[in-house]
């Protein structure tokens, strides 16, 4: 890659030193000690330590990870977890098998006609049956291992939501497994793909009223009213069933109709929760 670079710069020097502007050096003078000689020397080192650098920064570029291969990494990590789901059903298949096989496994127990024990001088007479006994393996339940997922966080306090589309981030986190919930956006991001419940309960008081609506990767999906109109306060609560995809988010915010606080105390709370179903 150097080579371009060099003739451009024995050009430069082919056209700096021409005879229109410099007299040709005498036989006998010493080229090692002309100053435009020296000048065009450094010059072209500077160049090829030039075109040495860009060729480092063009082998670093050729070594990054290509956007092909980064989706390719994230398809093979989706194919593991499939994979790794299809395993545990077929060990759960497996162990509902071997019971099955257990119950066949019947042993039957025979008992031999009458016999006499002449040390005691007695006839004792067994009845003639045929005993069958049937085992049956006894199991604790079968409990598949999955990812557990669910979350429940309400607000602190009173907050003003008078905005139209606010994000509410319920603060106060009671339950998080999975640590799916992130009470600092008020999103929740699904660690795993299933069908997740979700509900939401809000408070209202006074003239304040509100729209709220669930969104599901930025797509409403179920929506609640409150007007209490100044007069009894109370609460609506609105629930959705959703499938959800891994790495998206589900999240509460304000609709168009919005005015006013959003009341949480010890007398009610207004409260968001989530569970993966299935």
């Amino acid at each position: 890659m150097a080579t371009p670079f060099l003739v451009s710069a024995f050009g430069f020097f082919i056209l700096n030193f021409s005879p229109e502007k410099h007299v040709f050096a005498q036989p006998n003078e010493n080229w090692d000690d002309s100053p435009n000689w020296n000048l065009a020397v450094e010059k072209i080192k500077e160049l090829e330590n030039l075109v040495k650098i860009q060729d480092e920064r063009i082998s670093v570029l050729e070594k990054r990870p290509t956007m092909s291969e980064l989706r390719s990494n994230v398809e093979l990590q989706e194919t593991i977890q499939r994979q790794n789901d299809r395993i545990v059903k077929l060990e759960t298949r497996i162990s509902e098998l071997e019971v099955m096989v257990t119950d066949q496994k019947a042993e039957a127990i025979h008992i031999e006609p009458s016999e006499e024990v002449p040390d005691f001088g007695l006839n004792i007479i067994t009845p003639k049956r045929n005993f069958i006994r049937k085992e049956r393996l006894l199991l604790q339940p079968t409990t598949v291992p999955v990812e557990s997922v669910a979350f429940f966080a309400y607000f602190s306090t009173h907050n003003d939501a008078s905005s139209r589309h606010q994000i509410l981030a319920f603060d106060k986190v009671i339950t998080n497994i999975g640590n799916a919930y992130h009470p600092h956006s008020g999103s929740f991001l699904a660690s795993r793909s299933g069908v997740y419940v979700f509900i939401w309960t809000i408070r209202l008081d006074g003239n304040n009223y509100h729209t709220t609506e669930l969104l599901h990767d930025n797509n409403v999906i179920n929506s609640i009213y409150l007007n209490p109109n100044n007069a009894i306060g109370g609460t609506a609560t609105g629930t959705a069933v959703v499938h959800v995809n891994q790495g998206e988010d589900v999240l509460i915010r304000t609709g168009n109709l919005s005015n006013g606080r959003i009341v949480s105390d010890t007398d009610g709370r207004s409260s968001f929760a989530g569970w993966l179903l299935m």
